[in-house]
């Protein structure tokens, strides 16, 4: 009791001085003589401290205030700065919703013109080892792909289906060395076999020197290989090389497809082997 009095001798002082006070004043309530020195003289002595008292509370109290506002700011930044972190996940999440409808509109409308039949995948991953150039899709036997089967975008040509599993397959894409595509110049219908390149592009063989090709001419799958669709985007020209004695030239091709960032893909479904009708009998 006596440590609490001691860390609080002003505020028990000023407590004591105005209980004295307000005893003063009811012990003369009473009292109808007008000429009270005494009240007087203490009324005077204790008016500064009762003005300090008063600014000494009113202080304390709008500091308290202020403290307590302090905290409720606080909490209402956090929970405004959660509500925005909330609404830009909202908003990434729906923006690439937005974009993969885009995607999946756009692959659609270009699925009739190319084959009916294809059956839409979504790329799953790419070669992690790099022994090939290749991604998977998810879709395999069970969904109707086949092997050897043709891989293609709204861009162009993809490639070809390595591996089918039942709920997965690989597929070979056309930048791959080991890939091989009948294509077709479209300006001059010069043809030539599509082959991966060691840079990542691809390369188009066995076109005969008398073509006279381009850089810039556009390069597309002929058909006539019985695995692509004809009039499929390969890509573009970007170099010619003549040099040597061959009976053949070989032109670079920059390809119509951005791998890196293919997301969904059509394959071609395996299409039912129709029989002759029989001869009717003589």
């Amino acid at each position: 009791m006596l440590e609490f009095l001691r860390r609080n001798r002003l505020m028990t002082t000023v407590a004591l001085l105005l209980l004295v006070s307000g005893g003063l004043v009811v012990s003369r309530s009473g009292d109808r003589v007008r000429n009270d020195t005494l009240g007087r003289l203490f009324l005077d002595a204790m008016a500064p401290v009762m003005r300090v008292a008063t600014e000494v509370t009113r202080t304390i109290g709008g500091v308290w205030s202020g403290i307590t506002g302090v905290f409720r700011l606080r909490d209402e930044v956090r929970l405004l700065r959660h509500e925005l972190r909330e609404r830009k996940r909202e908003l990434a999440r729906l923006s690439e919703v937005e974009l993969e409808n885009e995607r999946l509109r756009r692959l659609l409308a270009f699925k009739p013109e190319v084959h009916e039949e294809a059956i839409m995948a979504r790329v799953i991953g790419s070669d992690a080892l790099g022994l090939s150039r290749s991604l998977a899709i998810n879709r395999g036997t069970l969904d109707g792909v086949r092997k050897g089967a043709a891989v293609f975008a709204p861009d162009g040509a993809v490639g070809q289906v390595l591996l089918a599993g039942r709920h997965a397959s690989r597929v070979l894409l056309i930048t791959d060395h080991h890939s091989g595509v009948d294509g077709i110049v479209q300006r001059t219908r010069a043809r030539g076999i599509v082959e991966g390149a060691v840079g990542g592009g691809c390369g188009l063989k066995f076109v005969k020197r008398t073509e006279r090709l381009e850089v810039g001419d556009l390069v597309v799958t002929s058909g006539m290989d019985g695995i692509f669709p004809k009039g499929l985007m390969v890509g573009h020209i970007s170099g010619i090389d003549r040099r040597g004695q061959s009976l053949f030239q070989y032109a670079t091709i920059e390809p119509a497809v951005d791998f890196g960032r293919l997301e969904e893909v059509l394959v071609a479904r395996e299409q039912p082997v129709r029989l002759p009708a029989p001869l009717p009998a003589p």
